[in-house]
C-alpha cells in the first residue's frame, strides 16, 4: 500500500475543510438563503425540512423562517432545547457547504412565525469549488420546449456557471442538459454555455441553479471570459470603444 498517497489524500481533504468559530459562522450565509434543517429529539427522532436564514443579533441569536408542517410535527419536534443540525450554501470565495449544530432557543408564533436558535460554537466549511469564480450580471436565454426563458448569468468559472430567474418560472431537473446562451449586445457575438444542471435552490424570491460544462461549454466559456473586463464591482463585456483591438471578441 502506498502510504505517501494516503497521506497526500488526507492532506487534500483537510485543505477542503475549515472550522469557523462563533458569530463568524453567520458571515458565510447570505440573508434569505434557503437551508436544510434537521431537528433531533432526545429519543433520536429526526425531522428534516427547509427554512430561510433571516439574520442574527448581538445577543447570540440566529433567526430562521417557520416551515409549513403539520400540527402533529410541530407538537412532536418543536420544543425549546432540542438540537438542530443546519446545512447551507455559502456563495463567498470558492463556495462552501456550511454545517453546524445548534439548539432551539425560542419558537415564536405571534406577531410573526419565527424560529430562534443559539449561535453555534463552531461550524464546518466544506469547500465546493476548485477554480476561481467570477461574479457578473449578464442577460441570457435558455431554450425551453415552447419558448425562451430569460435568465441572469450570475457567475462563471472554468468548470461551470450559475444563473437565476424569477421563482414562478419552470423548474429544472438535476442532471438535465441545457444550453444557456449569452449575447454581447455590442457586437452580437453569442456564447453557448452548455452543460448539466448540478444543483438548484430558491433564494431571495428567485430560482438559482448551477451548471457543470460539457466540452463545448468549456470552449465557449473561455471565449466569454476573454471578452470580459472587471468594472470595479463585477465582470462586464469589454467596450470596443475603449479597446478597439478587442472589438471582435
Amino acid at each position: 500500500m502506498n502510504t505517501n498517497a494516503i497521506t497526500a489524500k488526507k492532506s487534500l481533504v483537510r485543505v477542503k475543510e475549515k472550522i469557523v468559530m462563533g458569530l463568524k459562522v453567520m458571515d458565510f450565509i447570505q440573508h434569505g438563503t434557503e437551508s436544510s434543517l434537521e431537528i433531533v429529539t432526545p429519543l433520536g427522532q429526526r425531522l428534516n425540512f427547509k427554512s430561510n436564514f433571516i439574520g442574527f443579533d448581538e445577543h447570540q441569536h440566529i433567526f430562521f423562517t417557520m416551515p409549513l408542517l403539520s400540527r402533529a410535527e410541530y407538537v412532536e419536534f418543536f420544543m425549546e432545547g432540542f438540537n438542530v443540525n443546519i446545512e447551507g450554501i455559502s456563495e463567498q470565495g470558492e463556495g462552501a457547504l456550511v454545517r453546524f449544530r445548534t439548539r432551539i432557543e425560542h419558537i415564536i408564533y405571534k406577531p410573526i412565525n419565527l424560529l430562534v436558535f443559539t449561535v453555534p460554537q463552531q461550524a464546518k466549511l466544506v469547500l465546493l469549488r476548485n477554480e476561481t469564480r467570477y461574479e457578473l450580471q449578464l442577460q441570457g436565454n435558455i431554450q425551453l420546449s415552447n419558448r425562451k426563458l430569460r435568465v441572469v448569468l450570475t457567475n462563471v468559472s472554468s468548470g461551470g456557471c450559475g444563473y437565476s430567474y424569477e421563482a414562478i418560472s419552470p423548474d429544472f431537473d438535476i442532471d438535465q442538459r441545457i444550453v444557456l446562451e449569452v449575447i454581447n449586445s455590442t457586437n452580437k457575438n453569442a456564447y453557448a454555455l452548455s452543460g448539466i444542471v448540478r444543483n438548484g435552490k430558491k433564494k431571495l424570491g428567485k430560482q438559482t441553479y448551477g451548471i457543470v460544462y460539457d466540452d463545448p461549454g468549456q470552449v465557449n466559456c473561455r471565449r466569454l471570459l476573454s471578452a470580459l473586463m472587471y468594472d470595479g464591482t463585477k465582470y462586464v463585456f469589454i467596450n470596443p470603444k475603449q479597446n478597439p483591438a478587442l472589438a471582435g471578441l
